[in-house]
């Protein structure tokens, strides 16, 4: 992987809501957007701070609040973010018109949501996994993408450029990239089982494999970083918050730093703005 460009990303808080964006992609003067931290909100015990999923187990009620908290933050206005019942796959699933609430969508299993429709944000949420958000300036596209170890193995990426192209004409020349904070690989150790996985299926996506002290560590922003440059996404085009998920409890939820228990999830959010608001 090609080196990452110097702090490609801004840390900004608005009304105690703390959230990360990238400026490149504000320059597009295109869309909304932005990646979530636990600080802010209405949670409280192991959800303390901002939590925004809606299976987390805390109060739905709060969790709303919380939402609309964070895309106020964002200067987005108020409308709901499509978010789906995410199942660790290759699923990607595409909001083809507003007429249909938020709510509709909340249940459908997918790994990224795709859109061409103004207005419409879209989500995926973490407490680990890589969040990725794609634009693309031609086209007026965007994708929200959530890349666990078994999308990233499973090659989600490249469903998900490949939905672009099919859906909206995409080309991946054209495509913007964001990875967002997630656990790094020096917090991420993995089994032998996993690792062979990687060995065996994936000769390009196992630089992302480290091997020392006699255990392995899995970069899954490295890993994701190659597939999309394997897509066909330009190096310059891909933009890194190279925070680690699990190093930082303060500002993020963490399932491993958590050892499995009840934790909330960030989220990152992406909206194109209508026209008339542009």
């Amino acid at each position: 992987m090609a080196k990452k460009k110097e702090k490609s990303y801004d840390v900004r808080k608005n009304e105690g809501v703390k959230f990360i964006v990238i400026p490149a992609f504000e320059a597009l003067n295109l869309v909304h957007h932005g990646f979530s931290t636990r600080v802010g909100g209405v949670s409280s015990g192991p959800f303390k701070g901002m939590n925004l999923s809606l299976n987390s187990g805390e109060d739905k009620d709060l969790v709303e609040i919380n939402r609309c908290m964070f895309v106020k933050a964002l200067n987005a206005g108020n409308p709901e973010v499509y978010t789906v019942r995410q199942m660790h796959g290759t699923r990607v699933l595409r909001i083809e018109t507003r007429d249909h609430p938020a709510e509709e969508y909340r249940q459908a299993q997918a790994d990224a949501i795709i859109t061409d429709q103004p207005g419409a944000a879209i989500g995926v949420l973490t407490a680990d996994c890589v969040p990725i958000l794609m634009v693309d300036p031609e086209k007026k596209a965007v994708a929200a993408v959530h890349a666990g170890r078994e999308g990233s193995l499973h090659h989600l990426i490249s469903n998900v450029v490949e939905r672009m192209h099919k859906d909206f004409g995409s080309s991946s020349g054209d495509l913007r990239a964001a990875i967002g904070p997630c656990i790094e690989a020096g917090c991420y150790e993995v089994g032998e089982e996993v690792a062979e996985r990687v060995n065996h299926n994936h000769p390009v996506q196992k630089q992302a494999l480290i091997h020392e002290g006699g255990s392995y560590f899995l970069d899954l922003r490295k890993m994701n970083h190659m597939e999309l440059v394997n897509c066909g996404v330009k190096e310059d085009n891909i933009h890194h918050v190279d925070l680690c998920t699990a190093c930082a409890p303060r500002t993020f939820y963490s399932h491993r730093k958590s050892n499995g228990k009840d934790t909330g999830r960030m989220m990152a959010m992406i909206m194109l703005i209508h026209e008339e608001n542009s």
